[in-house]
């Protein structure tokens, strides 16, 4: 599954969705699987200031792009098919550029997967698409019981209660014709000017606030720093997870991450994607 907009010119930024037989659906669990199993394609990357799994591209025998995949939809005969196929075509008519992702678009879905969906944004506001969507009723939020079920199957990073209170709130994540979704926003444009090289990357345990809001893939998020004093003038969380999008405006969160630092632009990053990353106190 590849993963961000950056990739360097011989390879793809990836981690295996597919182990064993058995899909892998936490991001730590996938780059414990890419560094014990496919350690030869670990590198470091200076625009992201870690070491991530890089695929060569002469390694890769198919891409599977998910905006070219309507007739997957089209073929298929169930229900899960025929509401996926239903869901792209409502967005599409509200501006929205959307294609598969996840197990329909890799072939491993059962009778009980759910619409996962990736989206470009684009003129249109796709938060405001969403938002009439779920006031009009089209899609519905998660009850809380069923979101305490997703964070036990899936959850990784945030602590289970902050957690599924999210998850019951979000735009991004619900139900469509009684069937779960998760869509990824995608939007490239805010983390251009951000990546590095950086002059300083190491692992901090930091307490930062969230002065903004975001449901867009990467996630970029504006923050206060409140622990350790670091001078900054300008500091962000970036991350790549879809369960770090829409945190609420004003959210505290302690943890162990790699901070990323332009020492002449005071410029510093957040970042809770790498391994061994821990959030141990949300709160919002």
């Amino acid at each position: 599954m590849v993963k961000g907009c950056h990739h360097p010119l011989d390879g793809v930024v990836a981690v295996i969705r597919v182990f064993e037989g058995r899909r892998v659906k936490r991001l730590g669990e996938a780059y414990e699987i890419m560094g014990r199993y496919y350690r030869h394609y670990m590198r470091f990357l200076s625009e992201f200031g870690k070491v991530v799994p890089v695929v060569p591209r002469e390694e890769v025998s198919e891409y599977v792009r998910g905006a070219e995949s309507r007739e997957v939809l089209r073929e298929g005969l169930s229900r899960l098919h025929a509401a996926t196929l239903e869901f792209i075509d409502l967005l599409s008519g509200y501006g929205l550029k959307c294609g598969l992702s996840g197990s329909l678009l890799g072939g491993y879905y059962t009778a009980g997967s759910d619409i996962d969906l990736v989206c470009a944004e684009g003129r249109v506001s796709s938060y405001e698409v969403l938002r009439a969507l779920r006031k009009e009723g089209v899609t519905e939020s998660l009850s809380p019981t069923e979101a305490l079920e997703e964070v036990l199957v899936v959850g990784e990073l945030i602590p289970s209660e902050p957690h599924a209170r999210i998850l019951t709130r979000k735009l991004t994540q619900g139900k469509f014709k009684g069937i779960k979704y998760t869509l990824r926003i995608l939007d490239c444009g805010e983390e251009r000017g951000l990546l590095g090289p950086y002059d300083v990357n190491r692992e901090e345990h930091v307490l930062i606030k969230l002065t903004n809001t975001t449901h867009k893939t990467p996630a970029v998020y504006e923050v206060s720093v409140l622990r350790p004093r670091i001078p900054y003038e300008k500091a962000y969380l970036i991350s790549y997870r879809a369960r770090l999008t829409e945190l609420p405006q004003e959210t505290l969160i302690a943890g162990k991450g790699l901070t990323h630092s332009r020492l002449d632009e005071g410029l510093l990053i957040i970042d809770f994607d790498a391994p061994n990353t821990t959030i141990e106190f949300m709160s919002y």
